[in-house]
């Protein structure tokens, strides 16, 4: 007699054991299609965005630059077809008056959006660009056209700028104030430089054997001064010691001196700053810019110089952060493969 196998005798009472369960599937009974579309609404199409820069990352930053675009865009058409830009290069060239925008982080609040160098760059020449068109429209007489780019460069317009007939003469009111308020009774200029992690404060007035050699340059002098033959001398103190003690390496002393010998005023002037923090080249550094704003504001026929060099704009250059798992800013440590 053959007995069944265990394993199969097992599956066997299992299966037996288990209650019978069964599904059924409902169906729905069919319905033909109801063609009678008058109790039902129609869809309603979402209404399109007002602009097509508003499916854009950014569509308050695109829409202003847009806008700035085609303001260039009707200005250059319009004077095109007068035949007066581009200008021909035959006619002197009168550069427009200064223009004065708001600062980057005012910028970055009217677009919604943190401008970075591109895009701060971007923005930046759409603007000279329309102020450059605003002057040359004011002086071809068309004012309709120069009211059109007042209005959209009103809200980048910062203190001091304007159309391109009262911009001129607001900046040089601007610029005699801050003269007049950054000379002392005494004469002395006072301005102040940075570089680095370094600050400097800095006063400097004409010393007094070249007071008459100055005043002779700028015709107010008398018949004497024309004899004197010896060099005029000035002290230059830091911190209050000269600067050959404070500043032993002669590579920070030149930076000091620059201004004064671009200009040809080596001993002209008595100089006295105050340097504070950052090491020995910040400090020439902040000293050497103090130093050119300050000659800027005694002497005003330097600026053009001292602006061409670039000796009056900060050197923004700064130390590069240490990054982590690194030794220093970009140096890795030694690699190991074992």
């Amino acid at each position: 007699m053959a007995f069944p196998s265990t394993s199969s005798s097992l599956r066997g009472l299992r299966t037996l054991s288990l209650p019978l369960v069964r599904g059924y599937a409902s169906v729905t009974p069919y319905s033909p299609p109801n063609n009678d579309h008058s109790n039902t609404a129609p869809t309603v199409r979402p209404s399109r965005p007002s602009s097509p820069q508003f499916f854009t990352g950014r569509p308050t930053f695109h829409e202003s630059l847009s806008a700035l675009s085609s303001i260039i865009t009707s200005t250059t058409s319009t004077l095109r077809s007068s035949h007066i830009y581009p200008l021909p290069s035959s006619l002197p060239h009168i550069p427009p008056p200064r223009a004065s925008w708001v600062s980057p982080e005012e910028l970055s609040s009217l677009f919604q959006v943190k401008l970075k160098t591109n895009t701060l760059r971007q923005v930046m020449e759409l603007l000279t660009e329309l102020h450059h068109l605003r002057h040359i429209s004011d002086m071809a007489g068309y004012p309709e056209l120069v009211s059109k780019i007042d209005q959209a460069l009103e809200k980048y317009e910062g203190v001091g700028g304007g159309s391109a007939s009262g911009g001129a003469s607001a900046a040089r009111v601007k610029e005699k104030e801050e003269k007049e308020s950054q000379l002392d009774e005494f004469g002395r200029a006072y301005a102040s430089g940075r570089k680095k992690t370094s600050s400097a404060r800095v006063w400097m007035i004409p010393s007094p054997t070249a007071k008459p050699i100055l005043e002779a340059q700028t015709g107010t002098g008398t018949e004497t001064a024309g004899a004197i033959s010896d060099l005029p001398s000035s002290e230059i103190l830091i911190n209050h010691v000269p600067i050959t003690t404070y500043f032993p390496r002669p590579s920070d002393r030149e930076t000091i001196l620059r201004p004064l010998r671009l200009t040809g005023l080596i001993g002209a002037f008595n100089i006295f700053a105050f340097a504070r923090g950052g090491g020995l080249a910040g400090q020439a550094g902040a000293v050497g810019l103090g130093v050119a704003r300050a000659l800027a504001i005694l002497r005003e026929d330097t600026k053009d110089i001292l602006r061409a060099d670039g000796a009056l704009m900060r050197d923004t250059r700064t130390t590069e952060r240490k990054k982590t798992g690194r030794a220093k800013a970009r140096k890795a440590y030694t690699w190991v493969k074992r």
